[in-house]
């Protein structure tokens, strides 16, 4: 009998050799010379550039732009390229819907190799759909593999995932890593939308799970409940480590045992991460190039300032990533030696958005389509401002974004208005989204409509500052 097409079209031996997992990783590679890491950088990114000009999206703008992957020979020669947006993601998707000429194999391509297919959130308008090879998918689940390793978790640890397994691919590569190369045994709740809170609690502590993998917000949630429910957190669980996304401090505080941070997006899967130092997100060089740059000019700024992260993707065969302005604000800390013994580059945590992204309880938010969302109905002006602010619960601080919606004259019951926007922003965004329903004009101090402003404000960013 033939062996499976699936089996056939990947070379396991040169995946575990080209990425090796940890701990292997840690044995070699992490500790490398920085000489010795941009020289495979380099090797890397000219196979990356070539494989990129035979994909439409590339072979356009580069053009336009007068570069030809001859022209990338070194690392410095990568700021050449012009880098790209979700923006220009979006123009690819409308140009050649519904994939987009941006991809590195057509979908009819699952016939003879194994594809996946994972969307972004959508919160920005229509979700990017992103395809993925074998290759793709086993390298990202190594880096993830990396990742967790890095965060203490081991072999034969339980693990409890209660991250969305939906169209995006955050929850399924976790448990791939996890569960093909790691060795640990997954309980996958999903979120509290599927498996009450109460009920992962439950199996958190009856299963001695050693970790939760979830967005920070609701780790310190978990932790607050957990009490209420009557349970000693020392005594009835057996946590041992807390890796998340997002602000690892009050994570470590709420359950009194190591958090760490990392840093991942959709297209990419995970970047970065924190070690035992928390001197920074180490990145993994071997995979990535991060540049940052100046928000406005797109210049390549140097060490220490803050600027939008520009990341290229050497492992990908799906589809190219190369200087994709993800428009997350960041700065490289250091290039040394970390106290850990790794070498690849630290950048700070997650600082925020360059344009007016929010993220909430892990999921990166839009006001912008929020704002498309509401006026959508009729009873709805044409007016609307939005903010975020940190609400204090009995459970922990939480992110909140609100949308304020001015109605139009006679619009009758704001309440049942209010209402119904809020179960619209729950199905079209996915997450609860407050609404404050307000009078005609009384928006115009908060958007500047009527002064001599551009365009109008939309958006404020309330919360307390760590």
């Amino acid at each position: 009998m033939d062996i499976p097409f699936y089996y056939r079209t990947l070379d396991w031996q040169k995946l575990v050799a080209d990425y090796p997992p940890a701990p292997h990783f840690f044995d070699g590679v992490w500790s490398w010379p920085r000489e010795r890491i941009e020289a495979m950088q380099t090797e890397r990114m000219r196979a990356a550039v070539a494989r990129a000009w035979d994909t439409p999206f590339y072979r356009r703008r580069w053009s336009a732009a007068g570069v030809h992957p001859g022209d990338i020979r070194t690392l410095s020669d990568l700021s050449r390229i012009p880098y790209y947006t979700v923006d220009d993601i979006r123009e690819s998707i409308a140009l050649s819907p519904p994939y987009g000429d941006y991809q590195g194999r057509p979908a009819s391509a699952v016939a003879n190799e194994p594809l996946r297919v994972f969307w972004s959130g959508g919160t920005t308008g229509e979700p990017r759909p992103t395809l993925y090879t074998q290759w793709d998918r086993e390298v990202g689940a190594i880096l993830t593999q990396r990742m967790y390793y890095l965060h203490g978790l081991r072999p034969g640890d339980v693990v409890l995932n209660n991250w969305a397994f939906s169209t995006h691919n955050g929850a399924w590569m976790y448990d791939h890593a996890l569960h093909h190369w790691l060795g640990c045994l997954n309980i996958t709740t999903s979120t509290g939308n599927v498996t009450p809170t109460e009920k992962q609690l439950m199996f958190a502590s009856k299963y001695r799970a050693a970790s939760i993998l979830s967005w920070a917000d609701h780790l310190v949630y978990m932790a607050n409940l957990a009490k209420e429910l009557g349970y000693d957190l020392k005594r009835d669980f057996a946590i041992r480590t807390l890796p998340t996304f997002g602000n690892p401090l009050p994570v470590a505080k709420a359950w009194d045992c190591p958090s760490y941070e990392a840093y991942g997006f959709h297209e990419v899967q995970v970047v970065s991460a924190e070690c035992d130092a928390h001197a920074g997100l180490h990145v993994f060089e071997d995979a990535f190039i991060v540049e940052v740059v100046d928000v406005d000019t797109g210049e390549v700024l140097a060490d220490g300032q803050t600027g939008n992260l520009v990341l290229t993707c050497l492992y990908k065969t799906g589809n190219q990533h190369i200087r994709y302005n993800i428009q997350d604000l960041c700065r490289i800390v250091s290039r040394e030696r970390c106290a850990c013994g790794g070498t690849h580059l630290r950048t700070d945590r997650f600082l925020g958005r360059s344009d007016t992204m929010v993220k909430l309880r892990g999921i990166n938010v839009w006001p912008e389509a929020c704002g498309k969302v509401v006026l959508k109905d009729d009873r709805a002006g044409g007016e609307w401002f939005s903010y975020a602010e940190t609400v204090h619960t009995p459970r922990g601080d939480v992110d909140e974004l609100t949308i304020m919606v001015e109605h139009r004259p006679g619009v009758g019951d704001s309440e049942a208005l209010r209402e119904h926007l809020e179960d619209r922003l729950k199905i079209e965004i996915g997450l609860r989204i407050r609404v404050q329903v307000v009078a005609p004009d009384a928006l115009r101090p908060l958007t500047g409509l009527g002064t001599d402003r551009p365009k109008p404000k939309r958006f404020e960013d309330r919360r307390r500052k760590a």
